[in-house]
């Protein structure tokens, strides 16, 4: 599960100007825009164990001039956490009946939190119709767009700097 930064037209852009010229400034602000991002996910990221939390982690685009940046974390019950499950879903592929999740799934939550087994509690999400969306991950991207937008703004600066060096 990942979030996305996209700039349209940049490769339009790009083939305008110097790689060279831009191939720095670029890979700055995503990187800074992709840690922006992490940063505030791992804030808002729900916590048991932490392990959702030290998961989310940033890639960018390892061709010369970074074209984007990917927050994202490879754990398996991250989109459930962030998108919800049955009535409550909100992401793709969401399908609206309640949900019942495997109970084997969840026996080592349950037995942290003091319930007999795992189908117990998949039964109690079952009956509320599923888990409600927590939405770390779109919040911490939505929240983020000012400080994405100064970002833009030294992007601008420092490329137009290169531009007047030359």
């Amino acid at each position: 599960m990942a979030v996305s930064i996209e700039i349209e037209g940049l490769d339009r852009l790009i083939r305008q100007l110097s790689p060279e010229l831009i191939a720095k400034p670029l890979r700055h602000f995503f990187e800074r825009a992709a840690i922006t991002i992490q940063n505030r996910a791992r804030e808002k990221a729900p916590v048991d164990t932490g392990r959702l939390r030290s998961s989310i982690a940033y890639e960018l685009d390892k061709r010369p001039v970074t074209l984007w940046a990917k927050i994202g974390t490879n754990v398996a019950y991250a989109p459930y956490m962030e998108y919800g499950t049955g009535l409550f879903a909100e992401g793709p592929g969401a399908k609206g009946g309640r949900h019942f999740p495997p109970g084997g799934a969840l026996d080592v939550w349950a037995s942290r939190h003091g319930f007999s087994s795992g189908a117990q509690v998949a039964q109690i999400i079952g009956r509320r119709g599923g888990l409600r969306p927590r939405r770390y991950l779109r919040n911490a991207f939505r929240e983020s767009a000012a400080g994405i937008q100064s970002l833009l703004v030294r992007l601008q600066r420092e490329i137009r700097e290169g531009w007047d060096k030359r």
